[in-house]
């Protein structure tokens, strides 16, 4: 993507499985009860693999905006506990560092966003549950991603906030 290689790791199969697992499991149950055990476990695979693609999202936000800073983007890497975008050295100045490390949780939040106001639109058309209930799931892993990348600690955005 804009000349940026992504990778994805074998351990990223395994977030997909445990969160799919969880997702069929406990939220999808509760938030759409009535439900067939395959229609839960397939709306779990699905929802799972859109956090993985927030969770790109979240990193070709740092690498487009370090591009377009003049820093190259060596490649990105998704793996069991998230993703990592290889930029080369560091930025010339704080405001610059700012904008690369705050992007990431930005385009989370409005990820989680997007998929909130999806699920009360859902609700209010008496849309089907299950997609309600899944879209408030991507909202709220990706409001967790967000708030957990901003703590103010290395290698977290956070961190690199913080310095900035």
């Amino acid at each position: 993507m804009r000349g940026v290689p992504v990778r994805a790791d074998w351990s990223v199969l395994v977030i997909v499985a445990l969160l799919a697992w969880s997702l069929a499991a406990t939220a999808l149950r509760d938030g759409a009860p009535g439900y067939d055990g395959l229609v839960y476990g397939t709306a779990a695979v699905v929802t799972a693999v859109v956090v993985v693609g927030s969770l790109l999202a979240h990193e070709l936000g740092h690498a487009f905006v370090a591009l377009r800073a003049g820093i190259p983007v060596h490649d990105i890497t998704l793996w069991m506990l998230g993703g990592v975008s290889r930029i080369e050295g560091e930025p010339d100045d704080p405001r610059t560092d700012l904008r690369i490390a705050a992007v990431g949780p930005a385009v989370s939040l409005a990820v989680a966003a997007g998929a909130s106001v999806a699920a009360i639109v859902g609700t209010a058309a008496d849309g089907p549950r299950i997609v309600v209930a899944c879209l408030w799931s991507v909202g709220w892993i990706n409001l967790v991603l967000a708030v957990f990348n901003l703590v103010p600690a290395a290698p977290l955005d956070g961190g690199r906030v913080l310095r900035a």
